[in-house]
């Protein structure tokens, strides 16, 4: 589940049309008892929530809030993006956060398809990437049947984590994407609260979103999950019910997308290219060939520089992961990209502008194999 940005209530509030705020508290809290006849800002809200007796919906609010101020906070892309992939009239006289509740509260599909855009670029968390091919990916197709099938297993998998039974697959299609967007329970968590003079408690179940990204061209699964496990059998799962056949996710190279032998050899380059103008390592983790398989961790405004004054080399144990600045010349403006990667499987440069053409030197270079 994405990282929520920071939120102020107040500017929050302040921001979205105050018939909506009043159509999100009646049509999600309609068994609490609200304030009748008065405008829901920012104080009627905060003494709502302060109330004791509404512990639980306070949660419930922080979330809500929470995800559609993480999808306004990087502007209007996802969505307007998805008032036109769903021919929803869009009202430009309403703010970013009031078109974003008004999806919340009338097109929820459409909001999750919002949400499950920012999760794929704006969140901080990394992805995972397996190689899928698919013998003939213009065939590729999500059935009704298939998503049934898959849900049902998925559903099975977080139930024997006594992570409950809920459990919502939403899929897209868009230019040869498939993006599938997985909302599950977790662990019941239970919070103390004051009642007058006695401590109450209160236990929810919080709902967590993972995204899959198919890219059928490339057959290249890309998962956001927290956990690992979690991502294995999505591969599993993914495999058998959307591809046909499970056996692709014992293939022996799944899951070698990324090495970096290279920066370890001497054989990569530093020098770019005509747009890659200056590379620069930032950061490394290293486990170093010793008896105690110590993990060295080195951050620098230019680690092969600091190495230099160091007894630790950079062939001197297994290189784990490395965090890079790509400067770009793009227009003639300078672009700074910042990624990391974390062989085999994990990186966050999908995410990032110009991904295609830093993507294509690595793999010139032998980081990237896909």
């Amino acid at each position: 589940m994405p990282r929520h940005k920071s939120l102020t209530l107040k500017r929050f509030v302040d921001s979205i049309s105050p018939d909506l705020m009043e159509r999100y508290f009646e049509k999600t809290f309609p068994r609490y008892e609200l304030p009748y006849h008065i405008i829901m800002d920012t104080e009627v809200i905060e003494d709502f929530m302060s109330d004791p007796r509404n512990a639980e919906a306070k949660a419930l609010i922080k979330e809500d809030f929470a995800k559609i101020n993480d999808i306004c906070d990087k502007g209007k892309n996802h969505v307007v993006r998805a008032y036109r992939q769903y021919g929803i009239p869009l009202n430009d006289k309403l703010t970013l956060q009031s078109l974003a509740m008004r999806l919340f509260l009338d097109y929820p599909e459409a909001f999750d398809y919002a949400f499950a855009w920012h999760s794929y670029y704006d969140s901080s968390s990394k992805m995972s990437h397996h190689h899928l091919p698919s013998d003939k990916p213009e065939n590729f197709e999500l059935t009704d049947s298939k998503i049934k099938s898959f849900q049902s297993d998925t559903k099975q998998w977080f139930e024997n984590l006594a992570k409950g039974t809920e459990c919502v697959i939403t899929p897209y299609n868009e230019d040869g994407l498939t993006v599938i967007l997985i909302k599950h329970g977790s662990y019941i968590r239970t919070v103390a609260h004051w009642k007058d003079e006695t401590i109450q408690t209160i236990s929810y179940r919080p709902a967590n979103e993972d995204l899959l990204l198919y890219n059928r061209e490339k057959g290249m699964l890309s998962i956001k999950a927290s956990l690992e496990k979690d991502r294995v059998e999505y591969v599993r799962l993914f495999s058998k019910h959307l591809m046909n056949d499970e056996t692709l996710a014992e293939r022996e190279d799944i899951n070698s997308i990324y090495s970096l032998k290279s920066i370890q050899d001497g054989t990569f380059s530093w020098n770019g290219n005509e747009i890659i103008r200056r590379i620069i390592l930032t950061k490394i983790k290293l486990v170093l060939n010793d008896n105690h398989d110590t993990v060295h961790e080195i951050t620098s405004q230019n680690v092969l520089e600091s190495l230099k004054d160091s007894s630790v080399k950079l062939n001197g144990g297994i290189l784990t992961y490395a965090k890079f600045r790509f400067v770009l010349d793009i227009d003639g403006k300078e672009q700074k990209i910042t990624f990391m990667i974390s062989p085999p499987d994990v990186s966050d440069l999908a995410q990032k502008k110009y991904a295609d053409i830093i993507s294509d030197y690595l793999k010139s270079q032998g980081v990237k194999r896909i």
